[in-house]
């Protein structure tokens, strides 16, 4: 039978029909389609913003499989409402919990595995400047991954980096309410401690040997804020060895110890040394939240019930 064959398909519609036509109109309307969405998509879209170390970075409009290269990274991000556009984070996230169930990790914070960032098909790293090594900031530039660098340093760093994070990603405006949140929440643990004597802390990083915080680590400006006097900050160092001789010279009215260290006021009450303390002698030991050393959103948390622990004691 003719007109069944591939041939014949013009004698099938009877050659009146406008079949060829209607497809070349409907290509030409399918790849008009395709262009408008190529110039339309914002993904697709780079801006160029300037990173903490001074770095020009160019990055898509809203960043949607971001690596944060640090604990601390994670939890802003988190706290910006983004955990939607996070593809990867590292080793010894704690905060928020669900982050470290939700997120598979690409290894520790210094050397992360290069293989398990790139099989993630990021289109952003975002790192920390004083952190992460060098040679891994380079190896993501290599293969073609953008890399934004902050510096989270101190409260005043908090505050920036939150600013530059809701920028990088696209969340100006939940950035500029947490930013209010925070300082509301600052200014509320300065009030309260006004007035009253700072009373004097000394924290306990390790008994033996006795290891604490000097006045460039973050949590002595967060002890500070919550209205205590560390005795330790007048040493320049972050992390410090220190002589327990001049603990017992000085007398702290109270220790901070980090809530999920090794050691508490028992031990220190069954050392030869550490018990001669007076604060150990009254049990003047306070465990503070560790979320007060973690650079991000998360440390006014720590900060306000550190606040709340000095309030109670001082009664």
């Amino acid at each position: 039978m003719k007109g069944r064959g591939i041939s014949g398909s013009a004698t099938v519609c009877g050659g009146n029909c406008d079949c060829a036509g209607r497809a070349g109109a409907g290509w030409r309307a399918l790849w008009t389609l395709l262009a408008a969405l190529l110039l339309l998509t914002p993904a697709w879209a780079n801006r160029v913003l300037e990173d903490d170390a001074g770095h020009k970075v160019s990055l898509p409009d809203r960043p949607q499989r971001v690596i944060c290269l640090s604990p601390s990274i994670t939890q802003t991000v988190y706290a910006l409402g983004a955990a939607g556009q996070v593809a990867g984070i590292t080793d010894f996230t704690d905060y928020p919990p669900q982050a470290l169930r939700e997120k598979p990790s690409v290894g520790e914070l210094l050397h992360p595995s290069l293989e398990k960032i790139v099989a993630l098909h990021p289109d952003l790293a975002i790192a920390l400047a004083s952190m992460n090594s060098a040679d891994t900031l380079r190896a993501l530039e290599r293969v073609g991954i953008p890399v934004f660098l902050v510096t989270a340093h101190g409260i005043a760093g908090i505050y920036h980096d939150t600013e530059l994070l809701g920028r990088v990603l696209g969340r100006e405006a939940q950035a500029a309410a947490l930013l209010d949140q925070m300082h509301r929440r600052e200014q509320a643990v300065r009030v309260r401690a006004r007035g009253r004597r700072p009373p004097s802390v000394f924290l306990v990083l390790a008994m033996e040997p006795c290891i604490t915080a000097g006045h460039n680590a973050f949590i002595s400006e967060m002890i500070e804020a919550a209205g205590a006097r560390s005795i330790s900050t007048a040493i320049p160092q972050e992390w410090t060895r220190y002589s327990l001789e001049t603990v017992l010279q000085q007398q702290p009215d109270y220790l901070l110890i980090l809530r999920g260290v090794p050691f508490g006021l028992r031990d220190m009450q069954q050392h030869p040394v550490w018990r001669k303390l007076r604060a150990v002698q009254q049990g003047h030991v306070i465990v503070i939240d560790d979320r007060l050393q973690v650079p991000a959103p998360i440390a006014f948390d720590g900060l306000e019930d550190f606040s709340r622990q000095l309030q109670a004691q001082s009664r």
